[in-house]
């Protein structure tokens, strides 16, 4: 048998995860077996795969398993490598000891999934490999753009992902909404849940069975009542959180086929007045690419603010709109 110790770096990790970090690849079924016949011990003793391992703990294993070693995404094609490394440099924002800040673009995965050809865990596991791969600490949509923090080890993960359980950092995303909410601020709180068939699910206001949501909002810029640039923070992290909650109070996000609210909001004919360059805009779904949702800045307990620009895409509707993003947005929510 050999041994090696657990890092520091692997401390709260899960077993199965932690050796494939240290050692190498190893399939779940072997390695389930392994665990069963004591070919791979934690401190001499038998565990499951699922045990969360700490700091200078010792594996054991046998010298008759073989890791893989040399199993980092092989089977990539050179498009996938050129893709996945041009990627990289296009949303690299920032890098300190403890995480790497991403700007993801609209429609592409954080996860993947049986329809996602590319995604941003792949990216990290094909470009890192090994034991270095950064770890997600929070999730943002596929259709969402902007900031996305990923972990450089397992103790900066627990850190950070502690901190957004805790509701200990200051989230704050911009969203083009039509038309505009009939309150300039405020808090929205209302219960969310899955409803619906297979294939057809989305996540809906429930007030008995929901799940807690909370939002708070501002406008920052609007053009009369039709169209308006919003500041949100969402103090939980439910999934569509914002889009749900937008559409409940009838100021759906532009360019969300999902939570579109009521028949004819976004898809009116009705001209937007008192501004010049609207006289030809009629806000259809058809002529909208993506969700004009951007995770604009984090902001840590540390008062570190972390930023991501908005899109191109974002920037031509905003200019197209006259509507204007404040210097002090990240003054905002406090």
């Amino acid at each position: 048998m050999r041994n090696i110790q657990v890092p520091i770096s692997e401390n709260g990790s899960r077993f199965d995860r932690c050796l494939r970090r240290l050692l190498g690849y190893i399939n779940q079924s072997v390695l389930e077996k392994s665990l069963r016949l004591g070919l791979i011990l934690l401190d001499n003793k038998k565990v499951k795969s699922s045990v969360k391992v700490k700091s200078g703990q010792i594996i054991f294993y046998s010298t008759d398993i073989n890791f893989d070693k040399n199993d980092t995404k092989q089977g990539f094609d050179n498009h996938t490598d050129i893709y996945y490394r041009n990627l990289y440099k296009k949303i690299f924002i920032k890098e300190t000891n403890e995480y790497i800040a991403l700007n993801k673009p609209s429609g592409l995965a954080v996860q993947g999934g049986s329809l996602q050809k590319y995604h941003i865990d792949d990216m990290l596991k094909y470009l890192f490999k090994d034991a270095n791969v950064p770890k997600l600490i929070h999730r943002i949509d596929k259709d969402t753009s902007g900031l996305l923090l990923v972990a450089k080890d397992q103790q900066s993960a627990v850190k950070f992902s502690n901190y957004f359980k805790k509701r200990k950092v200051v989230k704050t995303y911009l969203a083009i909404v039509s038309p505009c909410p009939k309150t300039e601020n405020g808090v929205i709180e209302l219960p969310i849940i899955k409803a619906g068939i297979k294939g057809q699910l989305k996540m809906i206001i429930d007030n008995n069975r929901g799940k807690k949501a909370i939002t708070e909002y501002k406008v920052l810029d609007q053009v009369s009542s039709r169209v308006a640039l919003m500041a949100l923070y969402p103090k939980t992290g439910r999934t569509h959180q914002l889009r749900v909650h937008l559409e409940y109070m009838n100021c759906p996000i532009v360019g969300d086929k999902k939570y579109s609210g009521s028949f004819g909001v976004c898809s009116s004919d009705y001209n937007l007045m008192e501004h010049e360059n609207l006289f030809q805009i009629k806000w259809r779904h058809e002529d909208i690419k993506s969700l004009q949702l951007h995770a604009y800045s984090i902001r840590m307990p540390s008062n570190e603010l972390i930023e991501a620009e908005v899109s191109d895409n974002f920037k031509k509707n905003l200019n197209f709109l006259g509507l204007t993003i404040p210097k002090n947005i990240n003054k905002v929510f406090t």
